[in-house]
């Protein structure tokens, strides 16, 4: 009787190589990436109240409010490392600038960590309602500038014959510079002057042919420009622009002058 085959012994199957060195290095990297990122942000949230505190140590006297800073960008320390902060923003919903009620947003780009350094470009819109106005713009012989829709108006008087004649004015406000400028448009006489049989064209046309030009600079840090303004019921919004503007207390307390 023939044997039969030899029967091969059974081959185990190779150990699967552990894996366990990777698990711990994926471990340690997302914990080191976790610590980064509390580090971060806490170094993040600590910055913005130094900085508040220390831009409400700047302010002049003349202005007062509590001022809220808020860090953009990528990675706070990334940022600290370059010597540069890509975008600082900061809200100060009431603010008093020597008396006058003020709404600022400000959007700083490009903030050297060393202060004493000049940021590239600083953004502003103020917001002011009809008594800031006020007490900011006053007319020549007239009275208050009163905001309306996409217009203002306001009311002044003449002296026609002995006769003191009053008239309202509509028009259109612009911005340029450290200069607002207010075009007159329709004017009207009041009511009653009628009867002294005058000639409207020539009355008025004084009035409505001389644009009114206010300088607010020393409203305004030097070097601040307005780059627009818009007007609506009860409200204006300013648009400014800095560039080069040092964030030291000499800049803050140093504001423009008419010439």
């Amino acid at each position: 009787m023939t044997a039969p085959y030899p029967v091969a012994a059974p081959v185990e199957p190779p150990k699967k190589r552990s894996l366990r060195w990777l698990w711990w290095l994926i471990g340690i990297v997302v914990v080191l990436a976790v610590v980064v990122v509390i580090a971060d942000v806490a170094t993040r949230a600590y910055a913005e109240s130094r900085a508040s505190a220390e831009i409400a140590s700047s302010l002049p006297d003349n202005v007062q409010g509590d001022i809220d800073v808020t860090i953009g960008g990528a990675s706070f320390l990334a940022q600290v490392v370059t010597g540069r902060i890509s975008e600082v923003t900061l809200d100060a919903p009431d603010l008093t600038v020597s008396g006058v009620p003020v709404s600022a947003h400000v959007v700083a780009d490009g903030v050297p960590t060393d202060l004493s350094q000049p940021i590239d470009q600083v953004h502003a819109t103020l917001t002011l309602d009809q008594d800031a106005v006020d007490k900011v713009i006053s007319i020549p012989g007239g009275s208050g500038l009163v905001l309306g829709d996409g217009q203002v108006s306001y009311d002044g008087s003449l002296s026609v014959l002995g006769f003191t004649v009053g008239y309202h004015v509509t028009g259109e406000v612009t911005a340029s510079g450290t200069d607002v400028m207010i075009q007159p448009g329709a004017a009207t006489l009041d009511q009653g002057a009628g009867s002294l049989n005058l000639d409207l064209d020539q009355l008025l046309g004084g009035v409505t042919n001389k644009p009114i030009t206010v300088c607010v600079a020393n409203y305004l840090p030097q070097g601040a420009q307005i780059e627009s303004l818009t007007v609506t019921e009860g409200q204006a919004s300013v648009n400014l622009t800095a560039r080069g503007f040092v964030a030291n207390e000499q800049s803050f307390s140093t504001m423009g002058t008419c010439g």
